[in-house]
């Protein structure tokens, strides 16, 4: 009985020294186990040698003692077993409870933003919001408007510009200079053609005169002439 009151309650262990208790548990189990197998396995060459030494009884006594070892062993198994299933059941409720407190803050955290902001407040800022965009959009409709009342139709303005168009286009034809089409090349080849004719008469005319007791034969000189001048005028294209 406390005099001075009621006995203080001891804290509750955490999970996590639980869990570090049965790890050890875990470990001492498996030291057991790694003794009694080298105890079987002692058991078991001892009950060789003493068959061989044809010691009937003490082999046989061996081999129950290897059978306890091994009870024992199995034992020590299940027991293991059932620790491991423990130690994971607890870490994973161990995670869950920090995740359930992590969300359980987030929670509350998003309550108290939540009562700060009112709902009728965030619609009544939305729809000045809109109320603002729309004055802005239509302000800017009338500021794009065309100013003058006077309205022009565009099929007269394209036919005005088309008239335009073919009226430059006649001036460019009527300012452009006719160029002859291969004068100077012409007159070059009609000049040549006349020197050529007047060199052949010029040669002609110095020839000497052929004797009047042949006329026959002059006759034919001057048609032979007569045929030289025409083929070169002809290939000269006079």
């Amino acid at each position: 009985m406390n005099l001075f009151g009621r006995a203080k309650k001891a804290p509750k262990p955490k999970i996590s020294e639980r869990i570090n208790e049965l790890k050890e548990a875990q470990e001492m189990l498996d030291k057991q186990e790694k003794h009694l197998e080298k105890q079987m396995d002692a058991a078991r060459k001892e009950a060789l040698k003493k068959s061989r030494q044809k010691n009937k009884k003490a082999a046989i006594f061996q081999l129950k003692r290897k059978k306890m070892f091994e009870k024992r062993l199995n034992q020590l198994y299940g027991q293991r077993e059932n620790v491991e299933r423990l130690i994971n059941a607890m870490e994973v409720v161990a995670f869950n409870k920090v995740n359930i407190e992590k969300l359980k803050a987030g929670k509350e955290a998003l309550t108290s933003a939540i009562k700060e902001v009112d709902v009728d407040n965030v619609n009544e800022l939305m729809d000045d919001i809109n109320e603002q965009v729309s004055m802005a959009d239509e302000i800017g409709e009338a500021m794009g408007q065309t100013v003058g009342s006077d309205e022009i139709d565009e099929e007269d303005l394209e036919k005005e510009l088309e008239e335009l168009q073919n009226e430059e286009m006649e001036a460019e034809m009527l300012q452009a200079p006719d160029l002859p089409i291969s004068e100077g090349k012409v007159e070059v080849k009609e000049s040549k053609k006349v020197e050529a004719k007047e060199d052949i008469l010029a040669e002609l005319a110095a020839a000497p005169a052929a004797p009047s007791a042949r006329p026959k034969k002059q006759k034919t000189e001057k048609k032979k002439q007569d045929a030289e001048l025409d083929a070169v005028t002809a290939s000269l294209g006079i």
